[in-house]
Parts: structure tokens; sequence; C-alpha cells
């Protein structure tokens, strides 16, 4: 009975697989060597996907550069998106396509094959017909996969030379933007510069002054320092426009034009050097209770107990973002302040 039961079995298997054996067998004895393809491969879906509307902006007069700056960094990480799904689909579709040909003149042998293992008993029949749908089955998964990636790998190399056309253009047109701002900032400082030295202005009362930065010292070494009113070295080399902070107070305002180290008007030793409510502030003892402070530095150069010579570098004031270089500087005679400007000659 189990013998019957296993015949039965096998001849049931047999009627599944056999039909498509002798349907193989019919297609190989009126073709060549022969390889499946699937009648029902959907088409491939696109990793790549569309370009996102935000990657080809449209661009009006009124985008500034960095806006460009983000369209261009957009395109760029597409690019590097685009470049590596094309490096890993490459491998993959190789390796697809070696297997293909590897099972597909397997099947071939197979299907060429036709009745002899017939000559094995119904046994060998049936094991024969086993591996021929098997195979089959596998070459039409792979020519899917095959498939899939070509699409894939088409349609990003297809959004890869879209990009890079976008790319390109952009990067003009954001250069010559900034090109273009950085016209108008420079021409608006003339402007700016024009107006300050000869125009009228709602600013306090000003002064342009061009301070030295070599040449003969005004400082005598047998002089003191209150014999130097009107005489004292400029503390910026370079143009600077002077201004009174205000009425209430004798302390002056030095407005350079580019990013200038801070001098020592006079020689002297360094009495305090940090913060303030002035910013970063250094106190000079010029002897005879003389001090001069120069106030808002955004760097240091000295520590206390230096001894500094008449146009000795304190520090440095720099531009800060749109705000131009400023100095606070102002002198004392222990705890009075004295009118600084006439010191200076102005």
């Amino acid at each position: 009975m189990p013998t019957l039961r296993r015949r039965e079995e096998g001849r049931g298997f047999a009627k599944r697989t056999l039909g498509g054996l002798f349907a193989a067998l019919l297609i190989a004895g009126t073709a060549g060597a022969y390889v499946p393809t699937s009648s029902t491969v959907p088409a491939p879906p696109s990793a790549a996907g569309a370009m996102p509307e935000a990657a080809s902006p449209s661009v009006n007069g009124n985008a500034s550069a960095s806006d460009f700056d983000a369209m261009v960094q957009r395109l760029e990480k597409r690019e590097r998106d685009l470049d590596r799904e094309l490096t890993e689909i490459g491998p993959k579709l190789e390796t697809v396509e070696k297997r293909l040909i590897a099972r597909g003149r397997q099947y071939y042998r197979l299907v060429r094959m036709g009745m002899l293992p017939v000559g094995g008993g119904f046994d060998g029949l049936v094991d024969h017909a086993t591996k021929v749908e098997r195979l089959h089955t596998a070459l039409a998964r792979d020519l899917d996969l095959a498939t899939e990636l070509r699409g894939r790998q088409q349609t990003a190399r297809k959004d890869l030379r879209v990009v890079r056309s976008e790319r390109a253009p952009m990067l003009v047109q954001r250069e010559a933007m900034k090109q273009a701002q950085q016209a108008l900032q420079e021409a608006d400082d003339r402007r700016d510069a024009f107006q300050r030295a000869f125009g009228e202005s709602a600013d306090p009362p000003h002064t342009a002054v061009y301070g030295a930065d070599t040449g003969p010292l005004a400082a005598d070494p047998s002089s003191k320092f209150a014999q130097m009113r009107g005489r004292l070295s400029f503390p910026l080399a370079g143009r600077a426009v002077v201004t009174h902070q205000d009425k209430a107070t004798t302390a002056l305002q030095l407005r350079a034009s580019r990013d200038s180290a801070v001098r020592a008007v006079y020689p002297g030793t360094v009495a305090f050097a940090g913060e303030t409510d002035r910013g970063i502030t250094v106190v000079v003892d010029h002897g005879d209770h003389y001090f001069s402070t120069y106030g808002n530095l955004q760097r240091l150069d000295v520590k206390i107990g230096d001894a500094l010579a008449e146009r000795g570098r304190i520090g440095w004031v720099t531009r800060r973002g749109s705000k131009p270089p400023l100095l606070h500087f102002e002198l004392r005679r222990g705890n009075s302040t004295l009118e600084a400007g006439p010191w200076l000659g102005l």
C-alpha cells in the first residue's frame, strides 16, 4: 500500500509538471537557444525619482545670493545621491547579467535533452521536469530584476544630466549676483565716505583725520605729559572720523575706515587691560597722574605692567558685520576727565 500511494502521488506531480516540460520541448525543437521572457514584467519603478521641484527653481529678480547658494547646495546634494545610486546599481546589474547567462545556458542544455530522461524511468523524468521548472522560475525572476535595474540606471542617468545642466548656469548667475552686490556695496561705501567727509549729516560734529604710523615722534624723552597738549600722537594710523560721543562727555569716538592697530599716544605703562562696560579696554599710565584709555578693542596685544613707547601697539579695532571699526578714546588726570580733542590737536 505505501508503494502504491507513492506511485499515485508521483503521477499527480507528473501531471502538474509534464505540461510545462512538453511545451518547452516543443519550443526547443522549433527555435535555437531559448531564454524565457516574462509577459507580465511590470514597468520598473524609478529609484531616482522625478526631479524635485526645488532642484529646478525659477529664478527671479528678487533672489538673493544666499538663495542661489541654497539652490546650488540642493542640486549638488542631488548630484551626489544620483552618483551614489549609479555606483550601487552597476555591480548589482553586472552580477544579475552574469547569472542570467549561466542559468540560460543550463536551461538550454536541459531543454535540448528532450525526452532522454525517459530512459531513467518515470522518476527520472519527474526529476528532470522539476529541474527545468525551477530553472525557468529563477530565470524569470533574474530577468525581472535585470529589467528593473536597467530602468533605474537609465532614469538616474537622465536625472543626473538634468541636474548638471541646471547647476552650471546657476553657478554663473550666482557669481554674477555676488559681483553686482559687491559693486553696489562699494558704491554705497564711497557715497557714505564722501557724505561723512564733505556733506551735511545728522551725526554729531565730526572731523576726518589721518594719523601717522611712521615718521618723527612728538614726545621728547625729557618732556612731561603736561607739555604735550596739542602734540600727542593720534591713536589710530590712517584715515579716521573723529566725533564727540555727546555733549556730556569729553571722550572721543574714532571711526576707522578699515581694521586698524591702536597705538599709545605717549610713552607709559599698562595699568589695566581687560573687560569693562566699554568692551576690551586698556588704560596706560603716563606719569604725573595722567592716563589715556582705549576702549572697544577686539584684540589685545599687551598685558598689565608692559612698558609702551609712543605709538607702541596696544591692540586692534576691527569691523564687526556692517559696523565699522570704532575706538573709544579718553584722557584723565587723576579722577578728572580731560577734553581729549585739544590734546590731539583737534
